[in-house]
């Protein structure tokens, strides 16, 4: 069975493209979540099956993937590979969300190794009129062009070849799976997706901040045990493992311990185990945040300085070792990566 297929949808209207495109249900936050979302179905005009090319602009950053149906089975047999843990209560939610709106609008992003036809098709889809643009929330340019049919059937066969990679949506996917799952895996089950190549969206990470107080002596006797630290004039200077930043300094640590495969041999995982771990089972007030790679630095610093907490951080793990953990069945630890930008929900209306 093909694992990338031409799908039918109705597609948003250009007049009403700005009301009815939104962040992901999964994106919003919890409180906003549990409210009831209306789909309004009178805003789309129904379209045969096909391929769609989906771009997102803002400035100089351009993003632009292949939205297709993909099956329902590649998710299970190993041909399309996660990389996150999923959390059961969101999960329960957006199954509930699926359930009441009765429609879905939602986008999975996943990567893919594109060769030469998917490359030339997209060449050719974005030199025709598109089918929408209009500018989105958070001012990216969104545009959707129809694959010309000649090219839907060569692009679907190189998507076919070779593994997908879930970049953003584990949480859709658990949940669509589990839709599909109770309605007795139904044949031509899928989820609806945008394929990029594996560099066509940025990856990013998240840093740790542990509050305070935190004994800046206690952290380096810590830190001398399996790293050597060096003074930094700034993080993203850092060559290390990670930065650190306490008693207004930042410093570069260097993990001089043994990398293994997968999983433990993250930079985030070395941190847990030999930093993380330690420090907050004897600190006397533990506290760990997560803070986005896109969260200024610098109120972060601050936040450090007020209460004499340490921050730690961290660069993302690079592609590879990210299809390593997919390939190896593992997951990373929580608030490890998240891939930017996200896709929208309300263009496709299935």
């Amino acid at each position: 069975m093909s694992v990338v297929r031409p799908f039918a949808a109705g597609i948003v209207r250009q007049d009403r493209a700005e009301q009815n495109v939104s962040p992901m249900f999964d994106a919003l936050p919890a409180s906003e979540r549990k409210r009831s979302w209306g789909i309004d179905a009178a805003a789309y005009d129904g379209a045969a099956a096909a391929l769609y090319v989906y771009r997102l602009r803002r400035g100089d950053e351009v993003h632009t993937g292949v939205v297709a149906d993909v099956s329902a089975e590649a998710f299970g047999d190993g041909r399309v590979r996660g990389h996150e843990s999923v959390q059961p209560d969101r999960v329960a939610a957006l199954v509930e969300h699926f359930a009441a709106a009765g429609v879905r609008t939602e986008l999975v992003a996943l990567l893919h190794a594109d060769g030469p036809a998917v490359e030339a098709a997209i060449a050719e889809t974005v030199r025709t009129d598109p089918v929408v643009s209009f500018t989105g929330p958070d001012e990216w340019e969104q545009t959707v062009w129809r694959v010309p049919d000649a090219a839907a059937g060569v692009v679907a066969a190189e998507l076919d070849g070779g593994v997908h990679y879930i970049a953003d949506g584990h949480h859709r996917v658990a949940a669509s799976l589990r839709a599909w799952e109770t309605a007795g895996r139904p044949p031509g089950g899928g989820v609806l997706c945008v394929i990029y190549p594996r560099d066509g969206l940025r990856l990013l990470a998240f840093h740790r901040r542990v509050t305070g107080p935190v004994s800046s002596d206690d952290l380096k006797g810590l830190l001398a045990g399996d790293f050597d630290l060096a003074d930094l004039p700034r993080p993203e200077d850092s060559s290390g493992s990670f930065a650190v930043y306490v008693d207004g300094h930042w410093h570069d640590a260097t993990f001089r311990g043994k990398r293994l495969p997968g999983v433990a041999g993250l930079d985030v995982s070395v941190l847990n185990t030999h930093v993380l771990a330690p420090l907050l089972g004897s600190a006397a007030r533990p506290g760990l945040e997560f803070a986005p790679a896109l969260a200024p630095v610098t109120d972060l610093t601050v936040a450090c300085d007020d209460d004499g907490g340490v921050l730690f951080w961290l660069r993302p793990p690079t592609l590879d070792q990210l299809m390593e953990v997919a390939d190896r069945g593992e997951v990373m630890p929580p608030k490890t990566t998240y891939f930017d930008p996200k896709p929208y929900a309300g263009i496709f209306l299935r």
